[in-house]
């Protein structure tokens, strides 16, 4: 496919996106942050990335087969396609922790996901922190991470956290990662494992993927320093992925900041959060698409309305 061909479908993609915009603004709910027509543009360039981002973890989903993916130090590292290979071979506990490290540690611009590797991969001490092991112990991966602090950030390859969990730390204490991760354990082992979860929300509030996502959202207050973007971006790549039966139910707008900023440009300054929510639902309901897209969008578009940059999140 040569990049003229691309550049037809973007701009195909583009126009309905923006003409739909349009009809919203003037049918639904009017849009005075993008009465601008490059304002209008701009947002529908951003909802096309984001509906890229979610496209590409279903076809990770679809896709991924090797091991190798799960293995630290392969060459082939990439916790989303392992988790996908871990879930495809019946391992549901391993596939779920997988995610939840990924999304504690995030994938950094430049370091990729160095630091889910070296940390699943017990920074080259042998073995792995996978779920078996993590999970017999809590604390163990907090003993760990103190007695090795000092030389894993004096030494090796270049390992950050991503850009939405820039203020995480490997530092011993009780906003460090080992506090983290084992308050995600304690809460697996309140229903026993993931199946188990999954199983006793069904019973609760049905099987509703949407429903389930709220329900999961609100009970994942019970693990430390994952916050609303961690909580909501763990669940959509569950969900993205195939790993679990799930479906944001809405934005999540209302704690939020970057999004919150843009639906109020969007929306109008005035527009009270309870009114943010509900637009920005009836928006991903118009447009057709995931309300992760409208979120994310947002995100990004209020950063530079009146001029389109990709944003790798």
């Amino acid at each position: 496919m040569t990049d003229m061909t691309v550049r037809i479908k973007n701009e195909g993609i583009s126009n309905d996106i923006t003409a739909t915009l349009k009809n919203f603004s003037e049918t639904e709910i009017n849009l005075p942050g993008i009465s601008n027509p490059e304002r209008r543009f701009v947002l529908a360039q951003q909802i096309i990335d984001s509906i890229r981002r979610i496209e590409y973890l279903h076809v990770v989903s679809i896709r991924a087969k090797s091991a190798s993916l799960h293995t630290p130090y392969s060459g082939s590292f990439a916790p989303f396609g392992g988790a996908v290979v871990l879930h495809k071979a019946g391992r549901l506990d391993d596939a779920f922790w997988l995610v939840y490290l990924a999304t504690h540690f995030g994938k950094h611009k430049i370091d990729g996901w160095n630091l889910t590797e070296d940390f699943y991969g017990r920074f080259g001490q042998g073995g792995a922190w996978d779920w078996p092991t993590a999970s017999r112990d809590p604390l163990a991966i907090s003993l760990w991470l103190d007695s090795i602090y000092p030389t894993v950030t004096a030494s090796g390859r270049s390992r950050r956290f991503g850009n939405h969990r820039k203020f995480e730390t490997l530092k011993p204490g009780p906003k460090g990662t080992g506090q983290a991760v084992a308050s995600y354990i304690r809460w697996i082992a309140e229903y026993g494992s993931h199946d188990d979860l999954i199983r006793q929300v069904h019973k609760t509030v049905g099987q509703n993927p949407k429903e389930v996502f709220s329900y999961l959202y609100k009970d994942l207050n019970k693990v430390s320093k994952l916050g609303r973007l961690g909580k909501f971006d763990l669940l959509c790549y569950l969900g993205s992925l195939s790993i679990a039966p799930i479906v944001p139910d809405k934005a999540y707008i209302s704690e939020s900041t970057g999004p919150k900023a843009g639906a109020k440009s969007l929306f109008g300054s005035q527009t009270n959060t309870n009114t943010l929510e509900s637009a920005c639902t009836r928006l991903a309901d118009y447009l057709d698409v995931n309300p992760q897209v409208i979120e994310d969008a947002l995100c990004n578009w209020q950063k530079s309305p009146d001029k389109y940059v990709y944003f790798r999140g």
